[in-house]
């Protein structure tokens, strides 16, 4: 019965707990815990379809597919090779949460689709490249001829590539120099032995988006592993229209100048010209990211405030104008299109990194910024590059965001917080992170004592620069109207952008200076410290769960500070309704002007280390901070139809009913009952227990009386009162007591070889039997009935939980006898005797 989990209650518990053991800062739903993770909110592309392999043609036999008769291979004008932090096949990560049930369109905010192109042209999801037709012919009966798929139409060019990979790191997937691609894949030849005796397999996905369609097929040739990858896609300067074939309409492609121009970018172009770079952008092929007029006189007025750049000349630092231009180009085409969300790029610019994100909106499109400077109107082709409106300056990204706060002179305080933890280093220069950013200022509105602690690197201050830190990079311009992201705890955090144009977190701390532009992220300063219900100290935290009368006992064991300074350990607390037994009263009121014992009391309801509900496992003996004396931990099911669903725990069975509450560093449980440490095993219980005087003197001499001493295990054992056996047969009662061997043989079918706490019986279910095994190897049928009677077996339990240092007893109304094997049974329907 007692079993650890299923696929489902490992996946409830999954979800429901991550294991955040050691201080890196990651996103909380990715497997091992790293700052750079990715949480995937929303696909980069809604607009794919997957396409099986019988739907593409097959390579040949050098891995390439055929070209078509009457079909030009068009070579495609290349951009500079670059080296993306991922492969763009990855889905992306996104960053911004909106409401339920919105999300981004197949298109970006601003990139309207091609011209006379509707997804209508699909036919619906039909074969890809079918060109469409009526949904009731073409859809469930075919097309009475075959559709030529767009791909294989005119002006469609074509991509290869080719890669090896190692086994070791299958799972690392990225995009390489092609020249390096060459240079590893020949290493990877020479130093990978092919395995004779394993199999060759090859597996084949295509799929396809409006303007492109790509086949990727992986071969295991005995060992070996290569990817061939095959694109579709229009030339450079063509389009596809609807109902045809290929890639027909041809745009008319001025130089790159000239479609700056037509921007209506006027300073920008000046700049250009200014800085005499005309020449540069007439002879090679760029990419440029260019910044509106008013854009620029605003960066203008902002570097003049912050003395740090006069645009027109009186460069005040490194960031001249010509490097201002050239940090906005990119050598080759980059077409936004075949970039994903983190995607990073370098400008000419001494190579400085341009990052480039992809957000949802509430009106089903989608943004995308560079450098956290919003795109407005993308992919304006040229003859010899690409240029991208955008409404900010992609101020270049030159710096770590290790290095900025170590060096800007308003985040002195944040600095040594995280130098005094060590967080630094969890920081990594090919991360993505978004730090909010609390100034000095922000510093200096807490209490003297609570900021002191702070910069001394208290257990509370991880927690709470945790709550500050998103693995993913959240620009200021995806926060429109209400929003929300997660941090790496997890946790959501609420950003708004107000009607005067100001931006809020969480309703309490405003971002003074937005988009610091960092190598591995962005950050935004703030003027508040966000301190989270998870960097409460305990007895802080106790309070705000309402658990208030544990909280007055440690107050009473002059306790308080020993606990908050407990770090990295857990709390079983119990609730208030615990302190009613008459039990625990009477307890308390004979220990309570002994604070030794008191907080012994308290010590046993901790553990060192954080477990949490992910971390639990059956039947586990756990260490106190009491002097090491242990706490026995049990998982149930009480589903009727889904037994191995674990859905209940519980710590010498007291029911846990509240699980992994965060409190700085630690993790609090609430739990029905008070814990009290078990001082006697199972038979010096029941010799002790004036009820029990017939089963101890049947126990007496027989195989069971060495079993209910026996520490190395830990049982259940039902006991019939004085009572109980008075009623039964005088001559059983008799045999019992005087043949041995026959009470050993009943004595066992009262032993249940698992701890079985009531808290862990279900209800009844007919047809669905829930049995436990005995060390008669016998089975009995347990289940808690309507009038909350729980049933073992024939009889009632009338006393529950009586606690031994090997296991439980329980009071029962009837004696158990063996009974003569039955028939097999299947879910409750027994098979009749044949």
């Amino acid at each position: 019965m007692l079993r650890k989990a299923l696929i489902l209650g490992a996946l409830v518990t999954y979800i429901s707990c991550q294991r955040f053991n050691e201080f890196h800062f990651a996103d909380p739903f990715a497997e091992s815990w790293n700052w750079h993770s990715r949480h995937n909110l929303f696909p980069q592309e809604r607009d794919i379809e997957e396409v099986t392999e019988r739907d593409r043609e097959p390579l040949g036999p050098n891995y390439e597919d055929p070209i078509q008769s009457g079909t030009d291979e068009k070579p495609i004008l290349q951009p500079k090779p670059q080296k993306p932090s991922y492969n763009p096949s990855v889905i992306p990560g996104g960053v911004v949460d909106v409401e339920a049930g919105v999300g981004p369109s197949p298109f970006p905010s601003g990139f309207p689709a091609p011209p006379e192109f509707s997804f209508s042209s699909f036919g619906g999801g039909q074969y890809p490249g079918g060109g469409g037709g009526l949904l009731g012919l073409g859809g469930f009966f075919g097309s009475l001829s075959e559709a030529k798929p767009w791909w294989k139409g005119p002006n469609v060019c074509i991509e290869r590539e080719e890669s090896a990979d190692d086994d070791d790191d299958e799972d690392d997937v990225t995009v390489e120099d092609p020249l390096e691609s060459k240079k590893n894949e020949t290493e990877t030849q020479t130093e990978k032995v092919p395995n004779f005796f394993s199999t060759a397999i090859s597996l084949s996905n295509c799929r396809q988006s409006a303007n492109k369609y790509e086949c990727v097929t992986k071969i295991n040739n005995h060992g070996v592993v290569k990817t061939f990858t095959v694109r579709y896609k229009c030339c450079y300067g063509f389009l596809r229209t609807k109902g045809t074939s290929g890639c027909e309409k041809q745009l008319e492609l001025k130089p790159l100048l000239d479609t700056i121009n037509d921007l209506d970018a006027k300073v920008f172009r000046s700049l250009i010209q200014t800085t005499g770079l005309e020449d540069t952008f007439k002879d090679g092929n760029y990419t440029v990211f260019v910044p509106t007029d008013t854009a620029l006189n605003e960066f203008n007025e902002k570097m003049l405030e912050l003395n740090n750049v006069d645009l027109r000349g009186d460069a005040k630092n490194a960031l001249s104008n010509n490097d201002l231009v050239l940090s906005h180009a990119v050598a080759g085409f980059i077409d936004l299109t075949d970039y994903a969300n983190e995607d990073i790029i370098y400008s000419e610019n001494k190579n400085s990194s341009i990052r480039i994100n992809t957000y949802p909106t509430q009106n089903y499109e989608k943004m995308v910024t560079v450098n956290c400077a919003r795109i407005t109107k993308p992919n304006n082709l040229a003859s010899n590059g690409i240029a991208h409106l955008i409404e900010g300056v992609a101020v270049p990204a030159t710096q770590s965001i290790q290095d900025i706060i170590k060096e800007h002179k308003k985040l002195s305080n944040l600095r040594q917080v995280l130098e005094s933890t060590d967080s630094f280093k969890n920081l990594r220069d090919n991360g993505h992170y978004t730090i909010f950013a609390p100034t000095d200022e922000a510093f200096d509105k807490l209490t003297p004592a609570v900021k002191q602690k702070l910069l001394r690197g208290d257990s509370c201050a991880v927690s709470i620069l945790k709550h500050h830190v998103t693995a993913h990079t959240v620009c200021s311009a995806a926060i429109n109207g209400n929003v929300t992201t997660h941090n790496i705890e997890g946790e959501i955090l609420n950003l708004e952008r107000t009607s005067d144009d100001q931006l809020i977190l969480e309703e309490k701390a405003k971002i003074t200076e937005a988009d610091v532009i960092a190598t591995n992220g962005v950050i935004h300063l703030i003027d508040t410290i966000l301190i989270p219900d998870s960097a409460l100290h305990i007895n802080a935290a106790l309070k705000n769960e309402n658990l208030t009368k544990f909280n007055d006992l440690i107050e009473q064991a002059g306790f308080t500070e020993d606990i908050d300074n407990l770090n990295n350990a857990t709390v079983f607390a119990p609730s208030n309704e615990a302190f009613e037994d008459p039990k625990v009263a009477k307890l308390l009121d004979e220990i309570k002007g002994d604070r030794e014992k008191l907080r012994d009391l308290i010590l046993y309801h901790t553990l060192p280390g954080q477990l949490q509900s992910c971390d639990m496992n059956n039947n586990a003996v756990l260490k106190t901070n009491d002097h090491d004396k242990e706490l026995r931990l049990n998982l149930y099911s009480t589903l009727p139809l889904f037994t191995n669903v674990i859905n209940r725990a519980t710590i010498n069975c007291a029911r846990i009913t509240g699980f992994d509450e965060k409190a700085c560093g630690s993790v609090i449980h609430e739990v029905d009952k008070v814990l009290l440490p078990p001082s006697q095993n199972i038979l010096d219980l029941i010799r002790d227990d004036p009820k029990y005087t017939t089963l101890s003197s049947i126990i007496k001499d027989t195989e069971v009386e060495k079993i209910l001493q026996l520490n190395n295990r830990s049982v259940t054992f039902l006991a019939p009162t004085d009572e109980t056996f008075a009623a039964i047969d005088e001559a059983d009662l008799k045999t019992l007591k005087e043949d041995k061997e026959k009470a050993n043989a009943v004595l066992k079918n009262h032993i249940l070889t698992e701890v079985l706490c009531c808290s862990g019986v279900g209800p009844q279910s007919w047809g669905f039997s829930t049995l436990v095994p005995t060390l008669s190897r016998q089975h009995h049928q347990v289940g808690r009935t309507g009038s909350h009677q729980i049933r073992i077996g024939r009889a009632v339990v009338t006393s529950c939980d009586n606690l031994a240092t090997n296991g439980v007893v329980h009071t029962v109304n009837k004696v158990l006898f063996p009974q003569r094997p039955t028939s097999p049974s299947f879910g409750g329907f027994f098979l009749f005797d044949i």
